[in-house]
């Protein structure tokens, strides 16, 4: 197993990049490319979940109009258009359900790699699944070892910021699959560097489709900085991460820069990423998780409810609690997936929240909608930044408490295989095209086997085309 340290004063994306590249399938413990294969198997059952979704069909509307270069096949639309726009339009595809991955400091990860590598294959010839894999895991590690040195949860959230480094971890892996010199990947980052700038909480407070589209930007300008590098231009290589001008020199808070290189090559961060069960915001899991468990082990039901409260984390407030006239009356699908008292009603209604939680139907129910007028929220500095505290009044007089921190896919209570397989397949139905079961079981069965695949389109594009393409 290598290890990859800094050589002089290069700035730490130099080494990362060097890591990005000399990385091979080999190198890669059974343990990471086990997560991989399941991270990939998430992210793609996400995309098929998310396919549909608002927004999705007008982004691919705009793709198609503008045309070019017939590189990557659109999965579940048909056609090929140039990878970057490709990757505009399945950037947006994982995120839309609000059920990828993500990492407790730095935030959402696998969402912004897989579609930008799906995209890129469009610029090579075959891929094969081992190729796929390493180029992924090194997209993952960079993404989390930079969000983590920033501090996007624990810090840049509380500063109304969402972190800006997501670009970097997709721009490393698309330079693995492309076979990038150094010199390229290092101009690539430099490139990244200077689209980068801190993002914005108002995504999400209050939530737009942007916070679904902000992936696809990303995808696109990760390839294109690679194409651009391939074509010979240069970008600020010294300080792209350190230093006055470098990514972490943006924040207004004291980062961990010695997490970028710590034991880089010999331990994964990204096996720490946690895998979602709910179709919402993770802010909102432990209360949904909460109420859940109370409800189970105390024999209520939503009827019997009076009242709940709910003290929250800092970044968990930011994220689903303000504006609060918003998140108490949330009316679009993006509003519902960030309102912490809508999904915590929802929640105690139907025992789940997933896509049919946020159904017309389902939005308007006058129900869901009472309870959540006797739902109140307070934020504490003292709970987790996961965190959350329920406290249940009940209509007899009862009143019930839970404190929640680790959700079901955290790393501390894991999904294990059967887990992943079962999530695919709730994503299967809400497909933009139908999905046969033969299909659906082929695609789980080669994913968990990608290494043996010699062409990974054929295993995760080809299934997904229509018919008629």
């Amino acid at each position: 197993m290598a290890k990859f340290t800094q050589q002089g004063h290069e700035d730490p994306m130099a080494t990362l990049c060097r890591m990005a590249l000399q990385t091979e399938y080999a190198d890669l413990p059974a343990a990471v490319v086990r997560h991989v294969r399941h991270s990939l198997l998430d992210a793609i059952g996400v995309t098929i979940g998310g396919s549909a979704m608002e927004g999705i069909p007008a982004i691919v509307a705009l793709v198609k109009e503008r045309g070019g270069n017939p590189q990557t096949p659109l999965p579940f639309y048909g056609g090929r258009v140039p990878a970057n726009e490709a990757a505009l339009a399945m950037g947006p595809m994982p995120r839309a359900m609000d059920c990828g991955d993500l990492h407790e400091e730095a935030g959402h990860v696998t969402e912004y790699v897989v579609p930008t590598l799906l995209a890129a294959t469009g610029l090579r010839g075959k891929v094969t699944g081992k190729e796929f894999l390493v180029a992924m895991a090194v997209g993952q590690e960079i993404l989390v070892r930079l969000g983590t040195a920033y501090k996007v949860i624990s810090r840049a959230v509380k500063n109304h910021e969402c972190g800006g480094h997501y670009i970097f971890g997709a721009v490393a892996a698309v330079g693995k699959l492309l076979n990038m010199t150094q010199e390229q990947l290092e101009n690539a980052q430099g490139i990244a560097r200077t689209m980068t700038q801190p993002g914005t909480m108002g995504i999400y407070s209050p939530a737009t489709l942007m916070v679904r589209t902000h992936h696809g930007l990303v995808s696109q300008a990760a390839i294109t900085c690679c194409q651009l590098a391939q074509r010979g231009i240069t970008g600020p290589r010294a300080e792209v991460l350190l230093g006055p001008k470098g990514y972490l020199s943006t924040a207004r808070w004291e980062t961990e820069p010695d997490f970028i290189l710590d034991k880089l090559g010999e331990h994964w961060e990204m096996e720490n990423i946690i895998t979602k069960g709910y179709s919402a915001c993770y802010f909102s899991h432990s209360s949904i998780d909460g109420i859940r468990e109370l409800m189970k082990e105390n024999a209520f039901g939503a009827t019997d409810i009076a009242s709940i409260h709910i003290v929250t984390s800092t970044p968990s407030w930011r994220a689903v609690c303000e504006p609060q006239e918003k998140k108490w009356n949330p009316v679009t699908v993006p509003e519902c997936q960030f309102s912490l008292p809508y999904v915590v009603a929802i929640a105690a209604f139907d025992n789940k929240v997933f896509l049919e939680s946020y159904s017309e139907e389902a939005r308007a129910r006058p129900e869901v909608r009472e309870l959540m007028t006797r739902i109140t929220a307070e934020e504490s500095s003292q709970v987790p930044d996961w965190g959350a505290n329920l406290t249940v009044t009940l209509r007899d007089g009862r009143v019930l408490s839970k404190e929640c921190v680790y959700v079901k896919g955290h790393p501390q209570k894991p999904f294990n295989e059967e887990d992943f397989i079962a999530k695919f397949k709730l994503c299967v139905p809400y497909s933009a095209i139908a999905l046969p079961q033969l299909t659906t079981d082929k695609m789980i069965h080669d994913i968990l086997h990608l290494e043996k695949v010699e062409d990974v389109v054929s295993v995760l594009l080809d299934p997904l085309m229509p018919s008629e393409a």
